[in-house]
């Protein structure tokens, strides 16, 4: 990200920081917002360090800056066993941009779904690298409790700054770090993770890797599918790129759909 507006609206709440923060481990998020100035939003923050992708974000530690970070990964929780796993290709205008790896874990009834992106150094149009700011997943209706969290997988992730039931990738005023309901409605279908992937980052934090995104919920003991248009990956022009979306199937609960 590198937005003047956003900057300036969060510079106050990053001096207070998340250095200190211990808060490790997933966390559910609210169905019907949380409170911020002038109303609610969708979004829980996890690792504000970094300035929302403008700076250089700091990795999540036992210690620090680990609000919705765990510290293993699969299983992502003990008791879980990997039931499904597949690598999901992006291509845009011809050229492969990314893989998305698509991972479900099962313990009896309750499932985590995870998404790991990882951009090539490729262009996709001339002097233009994919950006992802936003990865959604949907399918989780009348699924709650919902819970969130990510892991730090190495020096080419980026940390996952927010994470909110929502289907609408926002950054706006007066609460661009978190947008309010009235531009970024709440949707229980719909999980949206920040962060901010480029090979090739206009902003010179070039991070090609997301962490691996998790997302916990209900579930039966049926043999995962992939559902059509259930992963989003999100270029929302931070840098003054084309706005693009670009949809690949991915794993679901029984039964689910992807209406916003």
């Amino acid at each position: 990200m590198n937005r003047k507006i956003l900057t300036k609206a969060i510079t106050g709440f990053l001096l207070l920081g998340s250095a200190s923060a211990m808060a490790t481990g997933f966390v559910t998020l609210s169905q019907t917002g949380y409170a911020v100035p002038g109303g609610t939003t969708a979004y829980t923050l996890c690792n504000t360090t970094g300035n929302f992708g403008q700076g250089t974000s700091l990795p999540p530690t036992t210690a620090a800056n680990n609000t919705c970070a765990i510290f293993q990964n699969n299983p992502p929780l003990n008791g879980y066993a990997q039931v499904a796993n597949a690598v999901r290709p992006v291509v845009h205008n011809g050229v492969t941009i990314a893989n998305v790896t698509d991972r479900v874990w099962r313990n009896g009834t309750s499932c985590i779904y995870g998404t790991r992106i990882h951009l090539f150094p490729v262009e996709y149009a001339p002097g233009e690298s994919f950006e992802v700011n936003d990865v959604s997943r949907a399918g989780f209706k009348n699924r709650a409790p919902v819970s969130i969290a990510y892991f730090y997988n190495g020096a080419a992730d980026e940390v996952l700054f927010r994470a909110g039931l929502t289907f609408t990738s926002a950054d706006t005023p007066p609460n661009p770090a978190r947008p309010l309901t009235t531009v970024a409605p709440i949707s229980t279908n719909w999980v949206d993770f920040t962060s901010d992937l480029n090979s090739q980052d206009p902003d010179g934090t070039s991070k090609p890797d997301s962490p691996w995104l998790y997302v916990r919920s209900t579930c039966t003991k049926a043999t995962p599918t992939a559902l059509t248009g259930a992963i989003q990956i999100r270029q929302t022009g931070q840098e003054g790129q084309p706005i693009i979306y670009k949809s690949i199937p991915g794993y679901a609960p029984v039964g689910a759909n992807i209406n916003p």
